[in-house]
């Protein structure tokens, strides 16, 4: 009888340890994403932001240079905080959407 008592005090004791484990140390999602006000930089001012960034010369995403651009048309990129690699912003929005890591050296990328 002692033993299934000693069993039982023992099933207990984890029970419990692991209820207030699950309790205070599980973890919690992130905050929801802010959206940015403002505008995103163009590669000039994203360089000058972060020198990492002047690695490549075209977005290895879509593979268009950063300073070709039409009259009057904008091609704003991002910098991404991990690893500072730029791309364009259209173009690094759907990848991150697929993908949680960047496309050229696949840190992860976390936001929030």
């Amino acid at each position: 009888m002692t033993i299934y008592m000693s069993i039982f005090v023992l099933f207990l004791i984890t029970a419990i340890t692991f209820i207030i484990y699950w309790l205070y140390f599980r973890p919690t999602a992130p905050p929801p994403l802010q959206p940015r006000t403002g505008t995103w930089p163009n590669y000039a001012e994203a360089i000058r932001q972060d020198p990492r960034a002047a690695t490549t010369e075209c977005c290895v995403i879509c593979l268009e240079n950063y300073d070709d651009m039409d009259e009057g048309e904008e091609n704003p990129v991002k910098i991404l905080p991990s690893c500072g690699h730029v791309f364009h912003a259209t173009s690094v929005d759907l990848w991150l959407q697929r993908n949680p890591t960047c496309p050229m050296c696949r840190s992860s990328v976390m936001l929030g």
